[in-house]
């Protein structure tokens, strides 16, 4: 290892911002975003930024108290090597908390690799398949209140605005009001664009099978995770008996929690989210994983900037998949996200797709300084 790549300082920046309005999913709303950010210096100056967004308080915690005298001293151009070494106080907690800890060590490593040398994420990982992505629209998060769907169509109407070619909306409020504004979006988007709908848990097999049989004219392309995402005997019911493909996996944490829907074939499409499931290392088994079965990856992206173009680094090396969907696809939240914006703010090309930076580690700068009104807890740790 060169001195000059070894990791000599690491920083914790819990950030937060206010939403518009209270808003969330079918079963939980939020007044705020948060997320943590985790910055690697090495001896040479080169930086490194990483993420995770679950639960970024105790994250911290985890990584102040039992990774940093792992990451303290490693070496920065050798991520897989630094993630085996962190996984290993995992032992007692292999599909949780641990594993988002990591997530943002492992991102940030790789992002501090990619300055060292000068090259782009995608490259370090053997090189891009795709300079240009699919991307989809993720959204509205639904209003608290009586009216859920409160400005639904006002909404993707702004999506098919911006440019996208396909939405994923959320639904979950009752069978009558998500009937309706299914076949709302289809009108909107029409016959054309790529229509997914997202249950967020919220729902039960028997329900779930009722609602997309139901909306067959709308043409859904997948159902996401319908019920809790642990419960795999219902996935490998509903596998059975849904018209359309099933999505899920954003709360997976580990190849393992992969491993076991993708041998059983409960998921047709799998969505890890790199800031959870243990970093673009783990994201990387899991992709290895998927190939084998030939299941399409599209990676679940939410959290702030740093998640979102570290998705699109790995978004840029995963196998493309036949059938009427271009997998892989990219989610876009279009929901109020300053976190991202203020760094990163593209917008979809004529073709609904999405370019992927070529700048060193993820692509594009983090001006922490930019987001500075946001930040509302910082520690450091240093050699």
């Amino acid at each position: 290892m060169s001195d000059s790549a070894r990791v000599v300082k690491v920083e914790g920046f819990e950030l937060r911002c206010k939403m518009p309005t209270v808003a969330g999913n079918a079963l939980r709303v939020f007044k705020e975003r948060v997320v943590l950010l985790v910055k690697l210096t090495t001896a040479s100056g080169a930086v490194g930024w990483g993420e995770t967004w679950a639960y970024p308080g105790p994250a911290s915690v985890l990584i102040k108290t039992s990774l940093a005298p792992i990451v303290l001293g490693a070496d920065a151009t050798n991520p897989r090597a630094l993630q085996a070494r962190m996984l290993k106080v995992a032992v007692p907690d292999r599909r949780g908390q641990a594993h988002m800890a990591v997530s943002a060590v492992d991102i940030a490593a790789w992002d501090a690799f990619g300055h060292v040398v000068g090259r782009p994420i995608h490259a370090l990982l053997g090189g891009a398949v795709r300079d240009k992505i699919m991307t989809y629209a993720s959204g509205p998060l639904l209003p608290a209140g009586d009216d859920r769907y409160a400005g639904f169509a006002d909404e993707i109407t702004r999506y098919v605005q911006a440019g996208f070619q396909a939405v994923k909306i959320r639904i979950g409020a009752s069978m009558r009001e998500d009937l309706r504004v299914i076949r709302e979006a289809r009108a909107i988007l029409g016959k054309e664009a790529f229509l997914m709908a997202d249950l967020n848990e919220s729902s039960n097999v028997r329900d779930a099978v009722l609602l997309a049989q139901a909306a067959s004219d709308a043409d859904l392309g997948w159902l996401e995770e319908p019920v809790s995402h642990d419960n795999l005997p219902a996935y490998k019911r509903l596998s059975k008996l849904l018209p359309v493909p099933l999505a899920g996996g954003e709360s997976f944490c580990g190849v393992q929690a992969f491993r076991d829907v993708l041998c059983d074939g409960s998921l047709d499409v799998v969505q890890p989210d790199l800031a959870l499931c243990g970093g673009i290392t783990e994201g990387m088994r899991i992709a290895g994983l998927a190939d084998a079965f030939e299941v399409p990856v599209a990676p679940h992206v939410w959290g702030s900037c740093v998640n979102f173009l570290a998705s699109l680094q790995y978004a840029a090396v995963l196998s493309p998949r036949q059938g009427r969907i271009p997998f892989p696809l990219f989610e876009y939240d279009m929901s109020f996200n300053p976190l991202r914006a203020l760094i990163y703010d593209a917008m979809p090309d004529a073709d609904g797709r999405l370019a992927i930076p070529d700048g060193p580690g993820l692509g594009v700068e983090i001006d922490i300084d930019r987001l500075a009104e946001h930040v509302k807890d910082y520690w450091v740790l240093e050699l």
